[in-house]
């Protein structure tokens, strides 16, 4: 899925990118457009501009033997967005987030976190579609992708360590929602090592957050959605807030 750089190559990935979400029923109906920004630091996201939708790539993904998934993974949320789901309500995140600030007096640190955590929902619940369109090398290739997501040592910050840990269960649960994951895979081992490291309790506290993502469900209403995240941002305002060792938890 490597693809030069030429404005022409890029609106040619795009449009095979539709024409393969189409083909397997993933029909996305509004104006999408490609831009790249050269001083992005993440590898692109999507988003909406009136009735159309724009996705920006950042220069260094051009490169990346993953730009074709990272289109298609793109305009999986263009599609969700489409169909209003709970997922992609901006409104409903900033008035959970807004809540629990209040509640709880979050700092700017925390709240990216904590912002970072929801992505992390959002971008499995889209990836039902991508992982859908994938052929088997592709599939070899994502594997490869998320094994790189894993740390396999603490910060000794528990605000960041918390952070890890939402990520290492992102890729975990990514490829266990599929019947990809290995549990004799060096992914595995080091999230084992980063786990052992932080100390008592962590493992379970993984377990819950690994286990929400890979069950959590894009046909949830909005009830069973809001309830889910109140659920999900707790624990992890619980794992910030706790000591370096994470030894508190309750």
């Amino acid at each position: 899925m490597r693809q030069s750089k030429t404005d022409g190559s890029l609106e040619g990935t795009l449009q095979w990118a539709i024409e393969r979400l189409r083909c397997k029923g993933y029909e996305v109906h509004s104006p999408v457009a490609l831009s790249v920004d050269s001083k992005l630091a993440i590898m692109g996201y999507a988003k909406k501009e009136g009735g159309a939708h724009r996705i920006v790539i950042s220069e260094w993904a051009l490169d990346s033997e993953m730009l074709g998934g990272l289109v298609l993974h793109e305009l999986a949320h263009v599609y969700f967005t489409e169909r209003g789901a709970h997922s992609h309500d901006g409104e409903m995140l900033d008035e959970l987030l807004h809540n629990l600030k209040e509640k709880e007096g979050l700092r700017a640190k925390e709240m990216e976190y904590l912002i970072d955590s929801f992505n992390h929902l959002q971008n499995i619940l889209v990836d039902d579609v991508v992982f859908a369109v994938m052929d088997q090398k592709e599939l070899e290739m994502t594997k490869k992708f998320f094994a790189e997501w894993v740390s396999d040592r603490p910060s000794g910050d528990p605000v960041l360590d918390t952070a890890l840990l939402s990520r290492n269960a992102f890729a975990i649960a990514s490829l266990r929602r599929r019947g990809l994951f290995d549990k004799e895979s060096d992914m595995n081992y080091r999230n084992k090592s980063f786990l052992s490291a932080l100390g008592a309790h962590t493992e379970q506290e993984f377990e819950w957050v690994e286990e929400f993502l890979e069950h959590s469900k894009p046909d949830w209403d909005e009830s069973e959605f809001r309830e889910s995240i109140r659920e999900y941002f707790d624990r992890m305002m619980s794992l910030m807030r706790s000591s370096a060792k994470l030894d508190d938890l309750r």
